[in-house]
């Protein structure tokens, strides 16, 4: 009779051992999982955070762009007068030597 026990107390050790063994390695296993979950939603936010910065330096760019094209329109303007009253001067009326202004003739 004192076989049986003793049969049983090893089974019943290998069977409690099995479950221990079980339970650390799903623990480990979670862990594992979690460490996996976090380092992908570290990698989303990073890339969420370069998406948005790439966005950020684009409509600077535009920007920008509109600025230098506004100063090129204004350069443009003003160097198309520049030479419309160059090849286009106004003649110079010459200023006559008299009392005009005191309403007496030139002579």
């Amino acid at each position: 009779m004192g076989d049986w026990i003793s049969d049983l107390l090893i089974f019943s050790a290998g069977i409690t051992g099995g479950v221990l063994i079980s339970l650390i390695v799903s623990c480990l296993g979670a862990g594992k999982r979690r460490r996996a979950e976090v380092v992908t939603a570290q990698a989303l936010v990073l890339a969420g955070m370069k998406q948005q910065h790439d966005r950020e330096i684009l409509q600077a760019a535009l920007r920008t762009t509109e600025d230098i094209r506004g100063e090129l329109n204004e350069s443009l303007s003003t160097l198309r007068k520049t030479v419309m009253t160059a090849l286009d001067p106004v003649a110079e009326q010459p200023e006559e030597h008299g009392d005009r202004r005191s309403g007496s003739p030139n002579r």
